[in-house]
């Protein structure tokens, strides 16, 4: 970064906290794009916990992003299970669920 985004100029200080959500949620697409593409197999997770700690400190708010981007991966053909009391966020191609998936739910 050369140097800092016009959003953060004053003027736009009050709208922060929207501004703030859409750079999670930009956040979260990448993050787990780059999951998908360097994993090695299916059999392992996105670590909802890791990047809740990371970037937002809040699991209700980014488990509520999470549903919505699952909506746009099963969109594009995936499966998605979370597992380990939703902390972890399973995609997969195959008719079941990978070995390690325990399932929450979705």
């Amino acid at each position: 970064m050369n140097k800092f985004p016009s959003f953060l100029e004053v003027k736009n200080k009050e709208n922060f906290k929207e501004i703030y959500l859409e750079k999670i949620i930009c956040n979260v697409r990448s993050d787990i794009c780059i999951y998908m593409l360097q994993r090695d197999h299916e059999n392992t997770y996105w670590d909802l916990d890791k990047f809740n700690l990371k970037h937002l400190k809040d699991m209700d708010k980014l488990k509520k992003i999470v549903d919505k981007i699952v909506d746009e991966l099963i969109a594009l053909g995936w499966k998605c299970k979370y597992s380990f009391g939703s902390t972890a966020l399973f995609i997969y191609s195959s008719k079941n669920p990978p070995p390690s998936c325990w399932e929450d739910g979705l």
